[in-house]
């Protein structure tokens, strides 16, 4: 096992849907090293917390904050939330998440948000676009 597979692990592949990928042979595809962090991080964000049955604590409160009213204490709130989610992730180095909203008007709300990896020199940044229909979508600024 390589050692980026072992400090960062392996998972199935999602879509930007967050659902599993499968090959023509039906068997599951497979992500793993750095992708799978990032992958898990998205499915953290995604997720309503509280919403598995298994891990209550997994997930956040984003989609609470979508249709809520646009002020300085939500919008201070709402990046406060992706941040702390990012960094529960234990992959994610302390400290390293920077959280701000871009955008957030009826049709929902644009949070840019960046971090890095343990043992990687340079930040990831995505981009997490919720509307008001309750649709997420978590992109990398910047694909390595």
């Amino acid at each position: 096992m390589s050692e980026e597979i072992s400090l960062y692990g392996q998972d199935i592949k999602l879509n930007p849907a967050m659902q599993a990928l499968t090959a023509a042979n039906g068997e599951a595809l497979i992500v793993d090293g750095i992708a799978t962090a990032l992958q898990d991080i998205k499915l953290r964000l995604f997720t309503p917390l509280g919403s598995l049955f298994y891990d209550k604590a997994f997930g956040s409160d984003v989609y609470l904050f979508i249709k809520d009213e646009n002020t300085a204490l939500n919008r201070q709130a709402l990046a406060a939330e992706v941040q702390y989610r990012v960094e529960l992730d234990p992959r994610v180095e302390p400290q390293s998440c920077r959280a701000s909203v871009a955008k957030w008007n009826h049709n929902g709300v644009t949070i840019r948000f960046s971090f890095r990896l343990i043992n990687t020199t340079h930040p990831f940044n995505m981009i997490l676009t919720a509307d008001a229909d309750n649709s997420m979508v978590i992109k990398d600024v910047d694909s390595r």
